[in-house]
């Protein structure tokens, strides 16, 4: 159902499964989370979630969508209000792991999906799409920094993979110890990669 011809309440009722279905795959893990336990939490017959959704492939690529909508609407403004790449950068890794440190069912609900789900007709994860815009949203502060002189000349793919490799190591850390200090491991990440990127003098 194309998104402009949705009332208001099948927006609010979209929203609801999407918490559901989240909540449903944090709680029970991605294999025993079914559209009828989803249904069950949001009160609702198993068909109405086919009905807005067509199918649990749609509406894991919805979960995935929502909370990398989630992550960007925290993230992005202090990103962009930066007047440095350096400090863009900073901030891009500080606001990822504060993402985490307060949507913990959200990402739980993402890295069951990334770990177990499998793509629907063909063989990509529902998080391949969002993984490549979160790598080229990286490149986007590194051309910043090699542009202003800041960062010294290196490959953008390499180092992107680089830095959200670290940034998606976490979650597994995070889950085996919840008492993490994200801020001190932030700290530590940005001075990695402040030495990695900086132009030497």
């Amino acid at each position: 159902m194309p998104s402009t011809s949705r009332t208001f309440i099948e927006e609010a009722r979209r929203a609801q499964m999407i918490d559901c279905a989240i909540d449903a795959i944090a709680t029970l893990g991605y294999a025993q989370t079914s559209m009828a336990q989803i249904a069950k939490r949001a009160g609702i017959a198993p068909g109405s979630i086919s009905y807005h959704f067509g199918s649990k492939d749609e509406l894991i690529q919805a979960v995935v969508t929502e909370v990398a909508k989630l992550a960007t609407e925290m993230m992005e403004p202090a990103i962009v209000a930066q007047s440095t790449a350096t400090d863009a950068l900073r901030v891009y890794l500080e606001t990822n792991l504060a993402f985490m440190r307060l949507h913990r069912k959200p990402l739980l609900a993402l890295v069951e999906i990334i770990t177990h789900a499998r793509g629907g007709t063909d063989t990509s994860s529902p998080y391949t799409a969002q993984h490549e815009i979160a790598l080229k949203d990286i490149e986007k502060v590194l051309v910043w920094g090699q542009k202003t002189g800041e960062f010294r000349e290196f490959d953008l793919r390499s180092m992107a993979i680089a830095i959200r490799g670290a940034v998606d190591a976490v979650p597994a850390q995070l889950f085996m110890n919840p008492d993490l200090d994200l801020g001190l491991l932030a700290t530590e990440l940005t001075t990695l990669f402040t030495i990695a990127t900086r132009r030497q003098p």
